[in-house]
């Protein structure tokens, strides 16, 4: 049964491929494209309450910056593809009640499915969803606060892309992200924060 399940698996993924580079051959190009971005991540000031009541609820926020990004597309055929977003790490303050209590850094890959419909004329909208991975580090908070490291949370997106020629390409993109941070302190008590990023992004891409 096994054997089967392998063949199967195995033989669905060589008929994608086929099907993307048969895509791909038709229009001149590869199945990969390639964007730069630049980001506006914009966070929400969202937290529970906690650490026995001395944090009140919604008063810490996630500081929110410019940040460029690199992302790779891959088309299994002219309408689904698979993106794969990076990024350097990205710096943060943290703030309570207005007041800034430290800083701490983040890497925020995003891997989505994406459906890409029709084209009209140079404009081709696509909408996505996935799971964006959010591993924190170099946390200095005041009073010995600290960061859970690893952090999942699933996100949505739209975006459009505006084709200047057969490979390149000019790019919005609106990305939604639900995802906890879990703050802790040394005496054992936890609460979360849900900053919640709105990530607006426009490049440019180049397909290959």
């Amino acid at each position: 049964m096994k054997h089967i399940v392998k063949k199967t698996v195995l033989a669905s993924v060589i008929t994608a491929m086929g099907m993307s580079m048969a895509y791909a051959d038709q229009q001149g190009t590869t199945p990969w494209l390639v964007r730069v971005r630049l980001l506006d991540i914009a966070t929400q000031k969202s937290n529970d309450s906690g650490l026995a009541g001395g944090v009140p609820t919604d008063s810490m926020q996630v500081g929110g910056r410019l940040q460029p990004d690199v992302d790779i597309t891959y088309f299994f055929n002219p309408h689904w593809a698979a993106e794969l977003v990076l990024s350097y790490p990205v710096s943060h303050s943290v703030s309570l009640n207005g007041g800034n209590i430290g800083s701490f850094q983040e890497l925020p890959p995003t891997l989505n499915a994406q459906y890409h419909f029709d084209s009209m004329g140079k404009f081709t909208p696509y909408v996505g969803a996935g799971v964006t991975y959010m591993r924190t580090f170099n946390t200095n908070l005041i009073s010995g606060l600290g960061l859970t490291q690893n952090n999942f949370g699933p996100d949505v997106e739209v975006g459009l892309d505006y084709a200047l020629d057969q490979h390149w390409s000019l790019n919005a993109d609106i990305k939604q992200v639900f995802i906890n941070v879990g703050v802790t302190n040394g005496a054992g008590g936890t609460f979360n924060l849900h900053p919640d990023p709105t990530l607006f992004g426009v490049g440019v891409g180049y397909h290959f």
